[in-house]
């Protein structure tokens, strides 16, 4: 059997200003060589043509794979040397193993390992090695190395396992948890392991995800509400890791009510109103059409119907006025109210009661015709009909029919079947004053 030779160790490998350990020469019987591989061999045409030449300069190189290799797996698989640059018929060697491989074409390869069965064999540290090439009478000698690692080098101890979790606010409004939920980030997880998410309520969470951990043990996700949202209230995030089982902390944080807009105040719509003018007119002046009493309503709903009554007071002949008209598109309404039987203004004395019925508002007022030095009533004996038959009291009409009454006619039209000849006609106007609603009647005459 043939002998390995090794050479002992050539180099040192520098990093830095430290020199890393050269390992002892091993023995003899330390490596093999297997795998040899070759590329294919170069043409016949190309092996004419340099016959008798003379032999190329070597210019070959040589690259290792790994470069760091265990104790264990030097022993299998061991490390790889390539050799390129080649012309066939060149002869590579090793120191390590001994071996001779022939070049058939411009590169062979082959693996180099451990053959004692121990890994401990060979020391740690930079095993270094020389690569010869022959070509005819020339040769060329490449030096190499590899790095042996010791098999019981302690791994460095991974970080201690210390989860904690962070959100980015503590509160949050039911509305924007729905929209964009809570941004949750996490630090102290087993690097590259999962990691289980948990949004906590009362009786049960209300959210789970599985997260992975980064290489440096940080997370980063978004809780979000649940289908329905959540109700105003206090809840927490934590995360479990997966690897260690540890817990986080529990990040609290509350759920708000979302809050309402303020209604903007409105204006109150302005209570309607009755205007009576004036309140206080000679019966001269109340026969005459365009002067009389103006009744006139403001602030009634557009368009609605606007109901007025009239009524005497006491006994009295003059007919009660009743009559509806509709308020225009600024929500007023007004008429003018008169004696129609202006030969005999003292039939229209007395006071008159005003109720204005406007929506859900009554609103009440009055006037009064009063007697003067000019009024043409009746004394009972000057008036009468041609035939003598005065009743005293009593004013004639043309006709004779002197009863003395008078009447209010509806929308400015005498009423018919009237009893005497006075009566009261309506005409247009505007106005403002006293209000009483309906549905609040003020028991107190004098609220009025």
């Amino acid at each position: 059997m043939k002998k390995l030779v090794l050479a002992p160790a050539v180099a040192l490998a520098i990093t830095g200003l430290a020199a890393s350990p050269v390992m002892a020469a091993p023995t003899a019987d330390a490596f093999g060589q297997t795998n040899v591989q070759q590329s294919k061999a170069q043409s016949d045409d190309k092996d004419g043509a340099d016959e008798g030449a003379e032999p190329q300069a070597i210019e070959a190189s040589v690259t290792v794979s790994p470069k760091e290799i265990t104790q264990t797996d030097l022993l299998d698989p061991g490390f790889t040397v390539t050799v390129t640059g080649l012309e066939a018929g060149d002869v590579v060697s090793d120191n390590l193993t001994g071996e001779e491989v022939t070049a058939e074409g411009d590169s062979v390869e082959f693996t180099i390992h451990n053959v004692t069965g121990d890994p401990a064999a060979i020391d740690p540290g930079t095993l270094n090695f020389t690569i010869t090439i022959k070509r005819g009478d020339e040769t060329e000698e490449i030096a190499s190395q590899v790095e042996v690692i010791d098999d019981d080098a302690e791994e460095p101890e991974a970080p201690a396992v210390d989860p904690k979790v962070s959100l980015n606010t503590e509160k949050i409004s039911v509305s924007d948890f729905e929209k964009d939920g809570l941004k949750l980030t996490g630090e102290g997880f087993t690097p590259d392991s999962a990691v289980t998410v948990m949004g906590n309520a009362t009786q049960s969470p209300f959210f789970q995800e599985e997260v992975t951990a980064d290489e440096d043990g940080k997370i980063s996700t978004t809780v979000k509400a649940p289908e329905g949202g959540l109700e105003p209230g206090d809840y927490s995030v934590s995360a479990v890791d997966a690897e260690s089982e540890e817990v986080s902390n529990s990040a609290k944080f509350t759920v708000t009510a979302d809050e309402t807009e303020e209604p903007k105040p409105t204006t109150p719509a302005a209570e309607a109103t009755l205007k009576v003018s004036p309140e206080t007119i000679e019966a001269a002046d109340f026969v005459v059409e365009n002067k009389g009493v103006t009744l006139a309503v403001e602030n009634c709903e557009p368009g609605s119907d606007v109901h007025y009554l009239v009524t005497p007071k006491g006994n009295s002949n003059v007919t009660a006025y009743d009559n509806t008209v509709k308020a225009d598109d600024e929500g007023n309404a007004s008429v003018n109210v008169y004696g129609t039987s202006a030969n005999d203004p003292s039939a229209y004395l007395g006071d008159y009661d005003v109720t204005v019925t406007c929506g859900d508002d009554e609103l009440t007022g009055a006037f009064t015709v009063s007697d003067d030095a000019n009024a043409g009533g009746s004394d009972g004996n000057e008036d009468g009909n041609e035939d003598g038959n005065a009743d005293g009291g009593n004013g004639g009409d043309d006709d004779g029919n002197g009863n003395g009454g008078g009447d209010l006619p509806r929308t400015g039209t005498e009423l018919t079947g009237l009893v005497g000849g006075a009566a009261l006609l309506l005409i247009g106007g505007a106005a403002v004053t006293m209000t009483m609603r309906r549905k609040k009647a003020v028991e107190d005459p004098s609220a009025i």
